[in-house]
């Protein structure tokens, strides 16, 4: 792991790309927010994208950027190189015992804001917390962006 840090506000690591990487990005995240009141739901949002970047992609190493704001939101942001797929919040709902199909709903239903943006190059996920509760999920859209060579997609909460 090869940490960076700016000014105090904002945080970057590099994790090797393998399944084990994801428990080290979440005690780094959680050291980072300490007593921030959405500390767990920021670790819990990181663990399934970057359990997607692992299951997804075959990065090498993944970077993972957090920077909390003058308001103490708080955005976290993981990159890979990309895979053949899209982050999606598919209109069939997940098995609530299925192993996969619950974490990108889950970063909508907790975040203000998220989205992504992939590029030839790779693919950003991203994820802005409130410092408040987290808001209340409604119906998630369909299938998001395929088959072009950049896509991005943000979604905003109100209030």
């Amino acid at each position: 792991m090869r940490i960076y840090s700016y000014d105090g506000q904002q945080e970057s690591a590099v994790f090797p790309g393998n399944e084990a990487s994801v428990g080290e990005a979440r005690r780094w995240l959680g050291k980072i927010l300490g007593d921030h009141p959405r500390r767990d739901d920021a670790v819990l949002l990181l663990s399934e994208i970057f359990t997607n970047a692992v299951a997804y992609t075959r990065s090498p190493e993944i970077p993972v950027t957090v920077l909390i704001e003058w308001d103490r939101t708080v955005q976290v942001k993981v990159t890979d190189q990309g895979g053949t797929t899209v982050p999606c919040v598919c209109r069939a709902l997940a098995d609530d015992l299925a192993e996969r199909g619950r974490g990108i709903r889950m970063v909508r239903s907790l975040s203000r804001r998220w989205g992504f943006i992939k590029e030839a190059t790779g693919c950003t996920v991203w994820f802005a917390l409130d410092p408040r509760e987290p808001p209340q999920d409604d119906e998630p859209p369909g299938s998001l962006l395929a088959g072009s060579s950049r896509a991005t997609y943000q979604e905003a909460r109100d209030g």
